[in-house]
C-alpha cells in the first residue's frame, strides 16, 4: 500500500502521528471522499439472504448514489446504477420484488439483466434509436462470506484481491452459513469515521466498557487506575488497507498470563462473558453456548486440556444436538481469524465460532457531523430454520429502547466526540501507535484514493 500522504494540503496533512481534525469536520473534505474515495473501492451492499430468490433487489446507497443489486435467478447477481438513461429517474427503492423495472416517469422497462425492453412512443426518437443502447448502466458485484459487495469501477481490481487475506483467515467460520439475529440502523451525531474509530481499536475498553474487565463480576461502574493497569492489551495490526485485533499481553508484563490465557482457565470468567454477551449483547453467544458454559463448570477438566478447550468441545455439542452444522475450526484457525476486523472502509466484523458481529457506517448526506450506523448480530441456526428477522431503523438511536448494554456505552459519546472535535485547542488525533494503528492505516488507506491514484504498489 502506497502512503501518499504526503500529498494531502496541508490542513489534512497527517504529521508526527497526528490526524488533523479536519478529515472528520470538514464539508470540503467529505465531499471529496464521495468523489474520489467510495466510487473506486468495494462496498458490502447487502446480504445475500436479503435477496434470495429471483427479482429480489437491494438499493445500497453512498451519497448521492443508489446501486440496486438484484437476483437475476439461480443465484445470479447484477448490480445497476439506479438511474433511468432517460430523465435520470430512480426506478426502485429500499428492497423488494420485481419482475422487471419499470420507470415510474415514461414507463421505460428493463429487464432484469438491464437491458431495455419497452419504450412509449419509441418511433419519435427517430429511426437511429436502438433499444440495446439504452441500458441500465452496470456497477460490479461479486460475493463473500454470504454478503454481495459492489463496486462503481469495471477496471477495479476483484474483490478477492481487494479483500486479501480475510477470506482466507476467516473462511472456517462459515459465516455464509450464519443468518441475522437482528439487525438496526440509526443516525449517529458523529462524522462517520469517528464512529469506526471506536469499534476498530480495543484501546478504549477499560474506558467505555470496564465490566469487560472484571474477571469476578459484570459491574459497569468506572474502571479504577488499578483495574485500568490490568486491562486486556490490544495491539492492532494492519492486514494491507485492512486492519485486525484480538487481545494479548503487554509488552511490560510478559510474565503475566494473556487475558485470553486466564480465560482459559477460569471456568467463571468464560460462563460471565458467555451469558453477557448472549443476553446483553445478543451477538457472539447463542443459548447453546450459554449452556455449554453452565456445563462447563461441572465437567472434569480432562489432564492437559484447559477450560477454553473443554469449552470449544461442549459448545460444538450442544450446537449439533439443536440441529446446527458446527464448522471445523483448528487452535491455529481460531487464533488466526478470531477478533475484530476492519474490513476498509466501512464495515467492521466481530468473529467467533458460531455468530458475529457486524457494522456498517456510511456518511449521512453532506453534514460530515452526521453517520448512518447499522450494527447486526449474525448466527449459524439449523438447517433451513433461520428466525424471522427484520431490519429496523431509527432515525436516532435514542428512539429504540432495546441496544442492549454495551453499544449505548459508545454511542452515548459520539456527541462529545463531535464537540470536542470542533473546539480550537483540538488539532487532530493522537494515535496510540500500537492499539490505535488501524485508524492511522485506514487514512493512510483512504489517501491512495483521495490523493492517489488508488493502485497498490
Amino acid at each position: 500500500m502506497k502512503d501518499t500522504s504526503a500529498r494531502a494540503p496541508e490542513r489534512w496533512r497527517i504529521r508526527d502521528g497526528v490526524v488533523p481534525k479536519g478529515r472528520y469536520i470538514d464539508p470540503e473534505f467529505l465531499a471529496l471522499e464521495y468523489e474520489r474515495l467510495f466510487p473506486r473501492v468495494w462496498q458490502m451492499a447487502c446480504r445475500l439472504e436479503e435477496i434470495p430468490n429471483a427479482g429480489d433487489f437491494y438499493e445500497y446507497e453512498i451519497g448521492a448514489e443508489s446501486i440496486l443489486v438484484v437476483n437475476r435467478g439461480s443465484g445470479q447477481l447484477k448490480a445497476y446504477f439506479n438511474s433511468c438513461p432517460h430523465r435520470g429517474t430512480r426506478l426502485a427503492r429500499g428492497e423488494g420484488q420485481l419482475e422487471e423495472f419499470t420507470c415510474p416517469f415514461h414507463a421505460w422497462r428493463f429487464d432484469l439483466d438491464g437491458r431495455c425492453t419497452y419504450v412509449h412512443d419509441v418511433a419519435d426518437f427517430g429511426p437511429e434509436f436502438r433499444l440495446e443502447t439504452v441500458g441500465l448502466a452496470e456497477c460490479r458485484v461479486d460475493t463473500w462470506g454470504g454478503w454481495a459487495f459492489v463496486h462503481m469501477d469495471p477496471e477495479a481490481e476483484s474483490l478477492a484481491d481487494w479483500l486479501a487475506p480475510l477470506p482466507d483467515a476467516l473462511g472456517p467460520f462459515a459465516l455464509e452459513r450464519m443468518r441475522f439475529r437482528w439487525h438496526k440502523t440509526a443516525v449517529m451525531p458523529a462524522n462517520w469515521k469517528s464512529v469506526i474509530d471506536a469499534f476498530i481499536e480495543g484501546y478504549h475498553t477499560g474506558g467505555r466498557h470496564p465490566q469487560m474487565i472484571r474477571a469476578a463480576r459484570m459491574d459497569h461502574g468506572p474502571a479504577t487506575v488499578e483495574e485500568l493497569a490490568g486491562s486486556p492489551y490490544t495491539p492492532s495490526e494492519s492486514v494491507g488497507r485492512h486492519s485486525h485485533f484480538t487481545y494479548g499481553a503487554r509488552p511490560a508484563s510478559d510474565d503475566r498470563p494473556m487475558p485470553r490465557a486466564v480465560d482459559a482457565n477460569d471456568r467463571k470468567r468464560v460462563l460471565l462473558l458467555t451469558e453477557y454477551n448472549a443476553s446483553h449483547l445478543r451477538a457472539l453467544a447463542s443459548e447453546s453456548d450459554v449452556r455449554a458454559a453452565r456445563r462447563l463448570q461441572d465437567v472434569e477438566l480432562p489432564e492437559g486440556q484447559t477450560a477454553f478447550e473443554v469449552f470449544a468441545r461442549l459448545r460444538r455439542e450442544e450446537a449439533e444436538a439443536d440441529g446446527i452444522s458446527w464448522p471445523t475450526i483448528s487452535a491455529e484457525q481460531f487464533v488466526a481469524g478470531q477478533g475484530n476486523w476492519h474490513l476498509f472502509p466501512t464495515m467492521v466484523l466481530l468473529v467467533e465460532p458460531g455468530g458475529a458481529l457486524g457494522y456498517r457506517v456510511r456518511p449521512n448526506g453532506k453534514d460530515p457531523n452526521s453517520s448512518v450506523f447499522e450494527a447486526w448480530s449474525m448466527e449459524l441456526c439449523p438447517d433451513d430454520a433461520a428466525p424471522p428477522c427484520s431490519h429496523e431503523r431509527f432515525e436516532h438511536w435514542q428512539d429504540h429502547d432495546d441496544w442492549g448494554l454495551l453499544l449505548p456505552q459508545d454511542f452515548e459519546n459520539f456527541p462529545d466526540v463531535t464537540a470536542g472535535m470542533h473546539s480550537r485547542a483540538f488539532r487532530g488525533l493522537r494515535l496510540n501507535p500500537k492499539q490505535e494503528s488501524g485508524i492511522l492505516n485506514a487514512h493512510v488507506a483512504a489517501d491512495e484514493f483521495v490523493f492517489g491514484d488508488g493502485e497498490k504498489s
